[in-house]
Order: structure tokens, then sequence, then C-alpha cells
């Protein structure tokens, strides 16, 4: 294996490890939520209302805003300090967390914490996507997307086993330390991959892009990295495609291209009714076993934890069996996606209706891994799609987009789910119907099967045009160039001719 291809996977392994960090903060106060609120004096509707829907709402909400922001500067900077940057803010939010004394501190850390989370994802799969084609997006979109499941899992069990004992702060101060740690080795060990570089069209011209790891390098023009051969930069010919493939400068017409995108429409549709499960899960669920239907809060975390084991399960085989799918038609990981976000509502539905004091915990458990693994199957697979029918420079934005959607079903459904509980009185309605969002995700899912060869095709002829235009720039420029250096030369010696530059 050639240093490259180990380089690029190390990198991949540390935006893993980021994202388990970062996505185990996420959930650290669900399994904690009736401690809390005896904490600081609410009621059963209060710790319903307050903590699971407005400091839910407020982690989002603020998620959404920087998404966007993210996008855009990934789409036209250098990703990895950006990266950094988000790490830092955010997390540094999480570790004080643990200092908060009042629901407003609370409510206040809890959404900047939504920094890390929002901006993460634009960033990861934008420098994913350059690090890796369309043979190998699958896999290591189920390599980050197992570090979320993981993160979360970890997070959940961490907080359900140390809140009790040592009170429900610490946990904050736990995850967030590593984060930072992550943050240091991505400023310190990797550099930008080329953007554009692992497109099946630029391939096919002969163009290479960076993998990402650290390795000599140069800063160009546009604040992008330039891979140097032997130490000299190469010539037009062998420039590597950060030279010459360009972002546009116009980011409301990368926007707007993205909406006539119809399988990235889909995508970003898919994710509305399609999180709002997950809301029910990492918010409530933890609770509703404990505090309505019997089980303790350990009893219950180790159930939720197994949830996202089956997640994580679910992930790698999507991501592997994704791949597989991929290499015979763009088509079949699309049914695939669609079929399991469907089959996961039943064991979900089994897990809310039929687990409670006197079930059996080995079934509870079987079920909530079940859910999870079904579940899960979609995720990697969306987000290779998604980087399959994009532009390189409108990955940032397009995964914004996606994180957006994917934080109004997160933020907004625990809100709407307990304006729904005070509504009809009875938690169980109101989260048995919520569970029909993995339906109706599904079915959206299965419309992108109409859609996705098209856009994908498009896409690669841009990519071919776009990339072709630029290598004869670059290479009229470097005629330029030598014949005015050659003008100095006669100059210098006297011999001054005229030379039309061309």
């Amino acid at each position: 294996m050639g240093r490259l291809t180990e380089s690029r996977y190390y990198a991949a392994a540390v935006y893993a490890g980021s994202t388990i960090f970062l996505f185990a903060d996420q959930n650290l106060l669900s399994p904690n939520l009736s401690i809390v609120a005896e904490e600081f004096g609410f009621d059963d509707e209060e710790r319903d209302r307050k903590l699971g829907g407005y400091v839910a709402l407020a982690f989002f909400t603020l998620g959404c805003p920087i998404s966007f922001l993210v996008g855009y500067l990934a789409d036209r900077h250098r990703r990895i300090p950006l990266f950094a940057l988000i790490i830092v803010l955010g997390e540094g939010a999480c570790f004080f967390t643990y200092f908060t004394t009042t629901y407003t501190g609370l409510l206040v850390t809890r959404a900047l914490t939504g920094i890390s989370v929002g901006g993460a994802l634009p960033l990861i799969f934008s420098l994913l996507s350059d690090m890796f084609g369309s043979e190998h997006r699958q896999l290591v979109s189920a390599l980050v997307g197992g570090g979320m499941g993981f993160g979360i899992a970890f997070g959940q069990m961490l907080a359900g086993f140390v809140g009790p004992a040592h009170g429900w702060r610490l946990p904050f101060v736990i995850v967030s330390i590593p984060a930072f740690i992550c943050a240091l080795l991505m400023l310190t060990t990797l550099t930008e991959p080329a953007r554009g570089g692992q497109e099946a069209a630029v391939k096919e011209m002969g163009g290479a892009g960076g993998g990402g790891g650290k390795q000599s390098s140069s800063s160009s023009g546009n604040g992008e990295w330039v891979e140097r051969e032997n130490g000299q930069v190469p010539s037009a010919r062998k420039t590597t495609v950060v030279d010459v493939y360009k972002p546009s400068e116009d980011g409301w017409e990368t926007f707007k291209s993205l909406l006539r995108n119809k399988t990235a429409m889909l995508l970003f549709l898919q994710g509305l009714p399609g999180c709002l499960p997950w809301g029910l899960v990492y918010v409530f669920l933890n609770d509703y076993l404990s505090n309505d239907r019997g089980l303790s809060i350990e009893s219950a975390t180790l159930v939720i934890t197994l949830f996202g084991v089956g997640c994580f399960g679910g992930l790698v085989v999507g991501g592997a069996y994704g791949q597989y799918l991929q290499g015979k038609s763009s088509r079949k990981p699309v049914v695939l996606m669609a079929v399991t976000e469907i089959i996961g509502c039943f064991p979900l539905f089994y897990l809310l209706n039929n687990v409670g004091e006197g079930s059996s915990y080995g079934v509870a458990c079987f079920f909530s891994m079940l859910s999870g693994f079904m579940a899960s199957i979609t995720g990697p697979n969306v987000r290779a799609v998604l980087q399959n029918v994009t532009l390189p420079e409108q990955r940032g934005a397009a995964f914004a987009l996606l994180n957006t959607t994917d934080d109004i079903g997160k933020g907004a459904g625990p809100f709407v789910i307990a304006l729904m509980v005070t509504a009809f009185g009875d938690r169980q309605v109101a989260f048995n119907v919520v569970i029909l969002g993995w339906l109706l995700g599904g079915i959206v899912n299965g419309m992108i099967y109409f859609t996705v060869e098209k856009d994908e095709a498009d896409c690669q002829e841009i990519v071919r045009k776009t990339f072709a235009q630029s290598i004869q720039m670059a290479e009229l420029d470097e005629r330029k160039s030598e014949q005015l250096s050659l003008i100095g030369v006669r100059k210098s010696s006297g011999k001054v001719s005229d030379i039309s530059v061309v």
C-alpha cells in the first residue's frame, strides 16, 4: 500500500474519531432528564417541554445557520483549520456545561454545543469526497457514520452510568477533552486533499488528487494545497486537480443549482420525516422506558445503548453492501436504503408498546438492536448518493442542506413531540405517531430510484467539461509564462526580438 493510500485512510480514521466525541455529547442529557428536572424544580410536563423540547430545539437551531455558513466556507477555503475551529468552539461549550447552575445557563451551553455538530458534517463529507472516489464512498461514509452512531451510544451509556453516581454534569467534561485532542491531530498531521481529485471524469482525463494525509505541499492562490512532485511544482499537463478545479465564486448560484438537482432535493426532503424517530429514541426513549414502563435507569440506558450497537452494525453492513450494489447499478443502493428504513419502524413499535417491567429483558434488547440495525443502513447510502450527484465545489453546501433538514427533524421533532404529549396527555400515543416518520422517509427515498442515474451522469459530464477547460487555461498560462521568460532572457543578453504571446 502506497503512502497516499495509507495517508488518506489515516485521515479518514482521524475524522471518524472526531465524530465519535462530537456526537457523544449530543445525548448526554437524555438519560438523566428526570434527575435534571428535579434539580431545577420542574414537573413532568416541564421536564418534557423544557429539557426534552427546548434544549433539543436550541441545540439544532443554532446548528442550522452554522451548517450553512460552514458549508459555504468549506467550498472555498481550507477545510481542516475550519474543522478544528468548529470542534474547539462547540466542545468548549460542552466542557463549560459542567459549570452551569441554572436552566438558562444549560440552555445556552447546549445551544452553543450545536456549533460542532452543525458544522462538522459539511466539512467531513466535503473532505472525504475529495479523498475517495464513488467506488469507496459508501464504505467511508459508513466509517464516519459508525463513528456518529458509536459516539451517540457511548455518550448515552456514559451519561446513564456516570450520571446517577457522580452527577449529570461530569460526562460533559469526559467527552469534550478527547475532542480537543482530535482537533490538534488535524492541525498537526493532516493536509488538504485536492478538490475534485477523486471524480471519475477527472481520473479518466489523467487528473490526480491528493489523499489528505501529511505530505510535502505548497499553498496555492485559492487557499488549497498543491502536491509537489520531487519538490517541484508540476507542469500544467501534470498539475494536480486542486490547481485547476476552481470553485464557483457565487454561493447563491451554488445553492440554486442544488435545488435544481432532483436527487439532491429528494435526499434533503427525506431527512425531515426520517429524523423524527431518531429524536424520539435519543431524547425521550430512555426516560420513557425508565419512568413510564418501569425499567431502571441503568436497564433503560443499556437498551438504548444496544440500539446504538445495532446502529453501528447497520452502518457497517449498509456501507459494505451498498458499495457492492453501487458497483452493479447506482439505483440498487437506493432500493436498499428505502426498504430498510421502512422495516426499521416495526421493532421500534414493539419496543415502545410491549416492553415493560414484566417483559423479557433479552427480547427488549434484541428488538432495540434490530431497530437500530435496520434504520441505520440508510445513512451511509444517503451520504454516498449525495456525494455522487453533486459537484466537488457544491458538496459543502449540499451537506449543509442535508444537515439542516436533519436538524429540523432532530431539533424541531422533540419540540413537536413535547407539544403532542401536552395536547394528548399521553406520551405513548405521541411516540407511536412519530415512528411513522421512517415510513415517510422510506417512501421519499424510493422516489430517488427514478432520478439518480441521470443526475449522477450529468454531474460527471459537468466535471469533465470544467476540468478540460481548466487544463486548457492552465496550459495557456504556462505558455505565456515561458514566452515572457524568454523575452526577459533575450533582453538581458541585448538581443530583443518581437515574440508574440499566444
